[in-house]
């Protein structure tokens, strides 16, 4: 199952909406054949995993529950039928789909051809891996991952200095693969006019995930490098009621997607339940501190990765960092690592 899993992961930025799946096939102690879910629309794990073999008699090891419906957005075929003809006498399962329309069925269909299942195999671990699909299947609300970088006294950066660089490279490398791995990439109208990203994915053949604006009042300028190449890749600006029409209008032009969520400033809610109907189930929030805080007391946020520099910051403008030591004591399942020299807490909030 471990190498299931390892073999779903590279999948990632790819299968979305569809979950992170591998597969392999086991024979007498030996792996016989392997696969994963490769691309979204394109074959399952279990049928790369099958494809091509003898299966008769073997066992076959699978990260999730093999799928047993058809309709839906589903592009492809039930798997289960599948696993039934190709002869395997017993199937190992991380964890059940969570997906309304498999429920068990899939298990049910395979000991009813007399298939021996087993069920519950690393399942945890499982479904952190599909954690953004577990949330939309039992919610239809996108995951969202707040991710900073704080200095070793709880500080942000400096008010009008622009941005202050804390986090090293290998931290600033692993936030390249999480924009690869999500969805979507948010910030709020500040980050945009004082930083200017351009919130791409900058590691080799990596995907650019659908960059997210918060701007109430349609501030941010024209010319800002995120909205480049909106016209071929998806920028939403979410805004109010109170926009600025011409501004609007000129945005429209330029080929972003600009939706009124909200009166007087963006609804976080309605924003939570809009942004799948554009094909966004799992969001990287990175800031800044405003919009960082405005999800946490939202109660949005699902998983925090902090990044604590051994730097510190002492001018007298310091903004503090919108994760207090309260916050992070009441992080359920946190783990600390060292990436490099900063130390990196990664935690779920608790609902």
């Amino acid at each position: 199952m471990h190498r299931c899993l390892s073999l779903a992961a590279k999948g990632e930025g790819e299968v979305s909406p569809n979950p992170l799946v591998g597969a392999v096939v086991v024979r007498d102690g030996r792996i016989i054949s392997e696969g994963f879910h490769e691309k979204f629309g394109k074959p399952h794990a279990e049928v790369n995993a099958l494809k091509g073999i003898s299966a008769k008699g073997a066992t076959l090891y699978v990260s999730l529950e093999p799928c047993s419906h058809c309709g839906g957005c589903k592009k492809t075929p039930p798997c289960v039928p599948l696993v039934i003809s190709s002869g395997v006498s017993r199937v190992v399962i991380a964890t059940e789909d969570p997906n309304p329309c498999v429920d068990g069925c899939g298990i049910v269909q395979l000991r009813g051809a007399g298939i021996s299942v087993d069920v519950g195999v690393m399942e945890k671990e499982a479904q952190e891996q599909n954690a953004p699909f577990f949330k939309f299947m039992k919610t239809a609300k996108p995951f969202f991952l707040v991710k900073l970088a704080q200095s070793a006294n709880g500080k942000i950066g400096v008010r009008g200095a622009g941005k202050v660089w804390l986090s090293g490279k290998q931290f600033d490398k692993y936030c390249h693969l999480l924009r690869n791995r999500y969805d979507g990439i948010l910030v709020g109208a500040n980050t945009v006019i004082n930083d200017d990203p351009r919130l791409t994915c900058r590691m080799k053949g990596g995907k650019n995930p659908t960059r997210i604006i918060l701007d109430s009042n349609l501030r941010i300028s024209l010319s800002a490098r995120v909205l480049k190449n909106s016209k071929k890749e998806s920028v939403l600006v979410f805004t109010s009621e109170k926009r600025d029409r011409k501004k609007e209008a000129a945005l429209r032009k330029s080929g972003v997607e600009v939706i009124p969520c909200g009166k007087t400033k963006v609804d976080l809610k309605k924003l939570s339940a809009l942004l799948p109907a554009y094909g966004v189930y799992s969001v990287l929030v990175e800031g800044g501190a405003q919009t960082i805080e405005s999800f946490i007391k939202a109660k949005l946020a699902d998983r925090l990765v902090l990044a604590i520099s051994p730097k510190k910051i002492t001018n007298a403008n310091a903004v503090a960092s919108p994760i207090t030591p309260a916050i992070l004591r009441s992080l359920k399942g946190a783990k600390k690592e060292k990436m490099g020299k900063d130390s990196v807490v990664v935690g779920n909030f608790k609902p």
